[in-house]
């Protein structure tokens, strides 16, 4: 797929795109608690319907394991709340404080709703023209292809092994994302993955 991109063929619009969406719906295990093993048959379960083209299996296991994985997190998210308040009832901000997350209303990252972004948009300024002592005119040369030539898959594997952070439009985090480039049990297809992603820094950066 990252191919597709770099090699400009007819599917570039589109072949990022669906790498965003390939890659967790891939990886998505069966169950919160399902061994490497049941996971690995389910990924190679996905790949062969993935070749076939049998989009639809994909997509309503994907929503089979999705509904199963809400009930689990609202029932945690319940939990939660009730902790939250009991620590703040006798005075352990601090304990409080180490349940917030970016997955729950609990960790002040809300869900957009109307009242949120009624509640954002006031105390946002009108937009409007920069003023013109702000503007500075400067003219960047263009990336000297040479820079590129230095980029290969050994350094990309070095560089995912250095990265840290949570995930992007893949879902997929750092630690993932190493697990994919580095391991060796992947074989030739980590190398091969690495070698796309080379492929793919030169064209973005041309």
């Amino acid at each position: 797929l990252v191919l597709l991109f770099a090699d400009q063929t007819a599917w570039r619009g589109l072949s990022l795109s669906v790498v965003h969406v390939f890659v967790p719906l891939m990886l998505q295990g069966p169950s919160m608690n399902s061994k490497a093993r049941t996971s690995a048959g389910f990924l190679a379960l996905g790949l062969a319907e993935w070749s076939e083209g049998d989009l639809q299996s994909l997509v309503d296991e994907a929503g089979e394991v999705r509904v199963r994985l809400s009930r689990l997190a609202k029932k945690k998210e319940t939990g939660c709340h009730v902790a939250f308040a009991g620590l703040m009832l006798v005075g352990r901000v601090g304990g409080a404080v180490g349940l917030m997350d970016g997955s729950s209303d609990v960790g002040g990252v809300h869900r957009l709703t109307r009242r949120v972004g009624t509640v954002l948009a006031c105390g946002r300024p009108d937009a409007g023209p920069a003023p013109r002592q702000l503007k500075m005119e400067i003219a960047t040369p263009g990336p000297q292809p040479v820079v590129f030539e230095g980029i290969d898959g050994r350094m990309v594997c070095g560089v995912a092994g250095d990265v840290h952070g949570s995930g992007g439009p893949t879902l997929l985090d750092a630690d993932g994302w190493r697990h994919i480039l580095c391991c060796g049990s992947c074989g030739g297809a980590s190398e091969r993955l690495c070698e796309s992603i080379t492929e793919l820094a030169g064209c973005i950066g041309t």
